[in-house]
């Protein structure tokens, strides 16, 4: 999980400095297409060619749509806030998963979790400073990656085996690609600067949004095995990692040093994110513990 949270990282690092040099949807699209090459490779090689028609699962095709749509806006928000802050407010998309899981799938939530979830969203504010002079509207954006993400993982868990390891990443390669060249004609007549009309890649942008797309299939794979091999409630602490190798990207690479406030803040996002999945799993075992009289009856 944390060659998972370091290879997210990289990508991002690479896309964020394509930005300067490539307009989204081309980063988007050229990224998509390196990750599809090399996501088209492991297909064939691991599972064999015949495995690719299942990307015709409909819970695969939504998953698709929801991490691919992830893309464009994450790329955006680079053009214009520092990578530990849009990382670090993705990170609450545990507690809008768990909101989401109230109303989708009837769970539980105690007022510790509910405590845990109202502490995460301060450390938000904290971080974004809404009404400060540093504020900027296009923080918000970053809650809508969080609620894709959400969307994401709540059709992981339709897809189930249903679809083999790399075929995922393959979808949402194919996915991306097709988002990009959706989007173009509908962006451009708004003007937006990082949403500008294809360039001619140079050679350093073209390597840059290439390399990006090899560590976001490596990335989601490393994920997979992690989750597939390990303990879930030992792994996913691990994930917090992104921010950790975030906030030193961007302070080497940008030279984005977090303020007072916003180191804050993420300590609590972290602290809260861990604390809900102990909360989790002590429910699980609880729950464990209830069921295993009647099944031994």
């Amino acid at each position: 999980m944390v060659l998972a949270q370091a290879s997210f990282a990289s990508n991002d690092i690479n896309t964020k400095i394509a930005v300067k040099y490539l307009p989204v949807p081309e980063i988007v699209a050229i990224r998509g297409a390196a990750a599809f090459l090399f996501a088209f490779a492991l297909v064939c090689f691991v599972h064999g060619i015949g495995e690719i028609r299942k990307l015709a699962n409909r819970n695969l095709f939504w998953r698709s749509l929801f991490e691919a749509s992830v893309g464009p806006m994450v790329v955006t928000c680079y053009a214009f806030l520092p990578l530990a802050t849009v990382t670090a407010i993705v990170q609450v998309g545990p507690f809008m998963g768990m909101i989401a899981g109230i109303y989708l799938f009837r769970e539980s939530v105690g007022w510790r979790r509910w405590c845990a979830a109202l502490v995460a969203f301060a450390g938000v504010l904290l971080i974004i400073k809404p009404g400060g002079e540093t504020f900027q509207p296009i923080a918000l954006i970053v809650l809508l990656i969080a609620a894709a993400a959400v969307g994401r993982d709540i059709q992981s868990r339709k897809v189930g085996g249903a679809a083999p390891t790399f075929v995922v990443p393959l979808g949402t390669a194919i996915m991306s690609m097709t988002l990009a060249a959706v989007l173009t004609p509908i962006m451009l007549p708004f003007g937006l600067k990082v949403w500008g009309p294809w360039l001619w890649p140079n050679p350093p942008a073209l390597a840059l949004c290439c390399l990006a797309g090899f560590f976001l299939v490596l990335a989601n794979t490393f994920a997979f095995l992690a989750f597939r091999t390990g303990d879930m409630a030992v792994v996913s602490p691990f994930r917090y990692f992104y921010l950790f190798f975030a906030v030193i990207g961007g302070v080497i690479i940008f030279s984005e040093i977090p303020d007072r406030l916003s180191f804050v803040g993420m300590g609590l996002i972290v602290i809260s994110g861990i604390y809900l999945l102990h909360r989790e799993r002590l429910n699980s075992k609880r729950a464990l513990a209830a069921a295993s009289p009647r099944s031994g009856e």
